[in-house]
């Protein structure tokens, strides 16, 4: 156990490498649990398997070594829980929130869940609810442009795995890949088990004993070599049907371990949060365009900087110059010592707020374990903030090429030469 300006955390690992980590909320009700796997897209090593960590989360609601589908769904619901789960590039996570008198019976079930049957009907079953998935992400024209931004920015880089994956791997998938895969990745020493609010750790690591010692260790390695693209290039993707222009403007950034990682993110902020910021008076507030933002998106080994928006084609060129020239103000000009109050201030009340949550707690367990090896609490996370200077935001911003490798991604009626004609 560790306290930390008043808060509580505790770790424990078990032998076969589960890492639990747990901090107590006692003044909530509530409890939130998760099993976080260090796995996702940019782990699948071929094409064949493309989109099977994303696949595999549907698989495991379909059913345990001891329940059927119904059977989850009916033993959850009994407890009144909040169930789900999610995938990404780097990670699967599923998570339940329950009253905490009821974390033990959510506990049990989750678990269970973690060994999955993976029978060949139900698999056969679902890949056609993943291919509709797939068309549905399709038929969203900002999802569609999303995907297609990591393929192009990421190339042969892991990174840019689909998530999703095609129809065309999905539907070429065996069972045993699926399997073979789920053996390596789903292992105990690549899984964290995090929990936050109403619950007793003596409890929680003698039941994690109990029911998960027995777990197989496995692959807990990734590829997580820097990556940054080679050249500036331009990824036009022409609809003439939509009566939108979308604009995503990638360059490198940080990585997720990067120790100016609260410059870089106030940085973004200055330049392009979603109210206050500069692309928000002078794009969006003039109604130039429906939204125009940027956003840091930090991961494994690297880091992208998004620059974002969605106008008219008949103002999307006038846009689109004025996002590079916002980037080129902010870097030749700096920033102002009110700007950087407002973001540190927008930044300090969202961490704040978020530490009221059990679930927002319960990802920013693992989430800190990820990055950092250990749990950080807000106390120190606002410290952290509040010592950041103007000239910590210029000198993370400035060595970063984000003039010279920018991966403009677009999606809409226009051409190339119709976009960059301003």
């Amino acid at each position: 156990m560790s306290e930390t300006n008043g808060m509580v955390f505790h770790t424990h690992r078990l032998a076969n490498g589960l890492q639990i980590l747990g901090q107590p909320m006692p003044d909530f009700e509530s409890a939130a649990l998760s099993f976080y796997v260090c796995t996702g897209s940019r782990d699948e090593p071929d094409q064949s398997i493309a989109g099977v960590s994303h696949f595999l989360e549907h698989m495991v609601f379909k059913g345990t070594q001891t329940l059927d589908w119904q059977q989850i769904t009916l033993e959850f619901s009994k407890i009144g829980a909040e169930i789900n789960a999610g995938t990404s590039h780097e990670s699967t996570v599923y998570y339940a929130r329950v009253l905490g008198e009821y974390m033990e019976r959510a506990f049990e079930l989750l678990s269970d869940m973690m060994y999955p049957r993976l029978s060949e009907s139900d698999f056969t079953t679902e890949k056609e609810v993943i291919v509709n998935e797939i068309a549905r992400s399709e038929d969203q024209p900002y999802n569609r442009a999303v995907r297609r931004m990591m393929q192009v920015y990421f190339g042969e880089h892991p990174l840019g795995h689909d998530v999703l994956g095609s129809p065309e791997s999905i539907r070429g998938m065996r069972i045993e890949q699926m399997r073979d895969y789920w053996n390596r990745r789903y292992a105990a020493n690549n899984m964290i088990l995090a929990v936050a609010g109403k619950f007793d750790w003596d409890l929680l690591v003698r039941l994690a004993e109990k029911h998960c010692a027995d777990w197989r260790t496995g692959d807990a390695g990734r590829d997580v070599r820097p990556y940054q693209p080679a050249r500036s290039l331009n990824e036009i993707i022409l609809d003439k049907n939509l009566k939108q222009q979308i604009l995503l403007l990638s360059m490198p950034a940080i990585d997720e371990k990067d120790p100016d990682r609260y410059a870089a993110e106030l940085g973004v902020s200055i330049l392009g949060d979603g109210d206050g910021s500069r692309l928000y008076w002078n794009v969006y507030q003039k109604g130039l365009a429906e939204s125009a933002s940027a956003f840091l998106w930090t991961m494994d080994g690297t880091g992208i900087l998004i620059m974002e928006a969605n106008s008219t084609p008949e103002q999307a060129p006038q846009v689109m110059k004025m996002l590079r020239d916002e980037l080129d103000s902010l870097l030749a000009d700096g920033i102002y010592e009110d700007e950087l109050r407002r973001a540190k201030d927008k930044l300090i009340s969202h961490m704040v707020l978020s530490s009221e949550s059990t679930f927002a707690r319960m990802r920013s367990l693992s989430a800190d374990w990820v990055t950092e090896g250990r749990l950080v609490s807000v106390d120190e996370e606002v410290e952290r903030v509040e010592k950041v200077t103007i000239e910590d935001v210029m000198r993370v911003l400035r060595r970063l090429p984000l003039r010279e490798k920018q991966v403009l991604t677009t999606l809409g009626p226009l051409s190339e030469a119709e976009l960059l004609a301003v």
